[in-house]
């Protein structure tokens, strides 16, 4: 990872739509998997494709879904590092917990306010909450 301590939540914050991390996450493990295929059979094809398949899928989701410049033109084995951290953290169902501690809404639809710092702050009602 970076030596930067800002690059994941940074990295968190250019991947907070979900569809932009679902083509992290398959362009992530299609590339794995092709990159393990390729070694094992020696086949250079596979090799080859496994970065093309891999940053295809990633660069799409930021070009087309999240609109916003890829970290893997800054920092290319920070953000390898990162889309694997990332990939397992959603296959383990631990994604979330990240942008939570970060502050970082996981959602592009979800905007949080930092200023004015006296603002009330959103909490759902639950149902044992409302009144008559």
């Amino acid at each position: 990872m970076a030596t930067d301590p800002n690059f994941w939540p940074d990295y968190l914050e250019q991947h907070r739509n979900p569809t932009n991390r679902a083509l992290h996450v398959a362009g992530t493990l299609s590339a794995a998997t092709l990159l393990g295929v390729g070694l094992a059979r020696r086949d250079w094809r596979a090799l080859v494709a496994a970065p093309l398949v891999g940053y295809g899928a990633a660069w799409l989701g930021h070009f087309l879904v999240e609109r916003n410049r890829p970290k893997t033109l800054d920092a290319p084995l920070a953000s390898l590092a990162a889309d694997v951290r990332m990939a397992g953290l959603a296959l383990t169902g631990q994604l979330a917990r990240e942008y939570r501690r970060y502050g970082i809404p996981d959602r592009p639809s979800l905007v949080i306010r930092q200023h004015p710092p006296s603002a009330p702050v959103f909490e759902p009602v639950r149902s044992d909450d409302r009144r008559g």
